[in-house]
């Protein structure tokens, strides 16, 4: 396990698959190969390498190691295979495992039967093996283990990430249709936040796009303040992790004057955010205060120009569609009298809303909690 090169897989939300490739590609150690495919990003690397995409990729929702790959069209085909898979190597016997199969265009498409046939091929082969359990193993945590067979051919995935990598373990009460954070990472990429320059976030909420760009904005890693699936497998090393976290926070950049300010006009919503920023010390980094977008202007805040991100209601959040078109057309209406030559990364639920707003913005075409949404970046004319 902790020698050999592995097989990877950093899955990732539609469309942010080169984003997430490029993130990798800045990781140093061994990892290599790493190639585009829908869904994700497949790279190699040794054992190390998946403690730092964890710890550092922003854009990633899971990292999966690949243990087995093989073509089975009947049950006594897969089970002698999965007989050989060296499971004492990957799981501890007090784990709690779940399972997960998806099964297409294959002879074998009881997901309950190849459950089953694989728990009892684990139990078996790691009941009478010899364990060191890791310093750091929980024995409530989690397991996945995910299992896809398309047309007989299997592939056996250890998740690695545990909780989705968007919990960066920052905050807990994240309200109704939160932003994700992964999401609003590449938002913040794609609308060119260095950290280094203001960012208004005027429509806070729980406070997401402010709380990834002060991890940005201080080079944090984002997956520093959280537990991973990893740590409870044989293999694991915690002086090992320890030191790649120490190397990390070396890179820490502090600030000693807030450049992202965020507000709402909901008190609860600034009162929560509030309470996240004095938690983690980000008070030299995230300015909060309980006010309405149509009543603050950037001026007030910060005399030169940087991005304003906006996530406005929508969905349940909003109502009708007819709602939403004056909504929008208020909010258009204002970033072109205030925020003239920012930059900005603004969240839309209907394409067509894109025509109210300034014409020099760039598309894109996300996905998020099930909805199809436009994200428009570019500079305000």
């Amino acid at each position: 396990m902790i020698g050999p090169t592995q097989s990877f897989f950093a899955v990732t939300a539609p469309g942010l698959e080169n984003l997430c490739c490029q993130e990798l590609s800045s990781i140093p150690g061994t990892i290599r190969h790493a190639e585009v495919i829908s869904g994700g990003v497949a790279f190699k690397g040794r054992l190390p390498d998946i403690y730092r995409a964890n710890l550092n990729l922003r854009t990633a929702t899971r990292i999966l190691m690949r243990i087995a790959r093989f073509k089975a069209s009947n049950f006594r085909q897969m089970e002698r295979h999965l007989e050989q898979i060296p499971w004492e190597l990957h799981i501890l016997a007090a784990t709690n495992l779940k399972v997960s199969v998806k099964a297409i265009h294959s002879r074998l498409y009881h997901t309950a039967a190849i459950t089953d046939r694989i728990q009892h091929a684990i139990h078996e082969r790691v009941k009478g093996a010899s364990q060191a359990t890791p310093v750091a193993a929980e024995n409530s945590a989690v397991q996945n283990l995910f299992v896809r067979v398309i047309d007989d051919r299997f592939v056996i995935s250890l998740d690695s990430s545990g909780a989705p990598l968007y919990k960066r373990g920052l905050k807990e009460d994240v309200g109704k249709a939160p932003l994700r954070e992964t999401l609003a990472a590449a938002a913040l990429i794609w609308a060119g936040y260095t950290g280094k320059e203001p960012l208004m976030d005027p429509m806070c909420g729980s406070g997401t796009f402010s709380l990834e760009a002060a991890l940005m904005s201080l080079q944090t890693p984002p997956g520093g303040r959280r537990n991973f699936a990893f740590m409870n497998w044989p293999a694991f090393k915690a002086r090992q992790w320890q030191h790649l976290k120490k190397e990390q926070s070396h890179k820490i950049a502090p600030l000693t004057s807030p450049m992202i300010f965020a507000s709402d006009k909901d008190p609860k919503a600034c009162a929560s955010l509030g309470s996240v920023v004095r938690q983690y010390d980000l008070a030299g980094v995230v300015a909060v205060e309980e006010a309405d977008f149509f009543n603050i202007a950037p001026g007030q805040f910060n005399r030169h120009s940087g991005i304003v991100t906006l996530n406005p209601p929508y969905g349940i959040r909003l109502g009708s569609i007819t709602q939403a078109h004056g909504l929008y057309a208020e909010i258009a209406a204002k970033l072109n009298k205030d925020y003239r030559k920012w930059r900005a990364a603004i969240f839309l639920p209907d394409r067509r809303l894109a025509a109210k707003f300034s014409s020099g913005l760039k598309q894109r075409k996300v996905t998020h909690g099930g909805l199809d949404l436009t994200l428009l970046t570019g500079r305000i004319a």
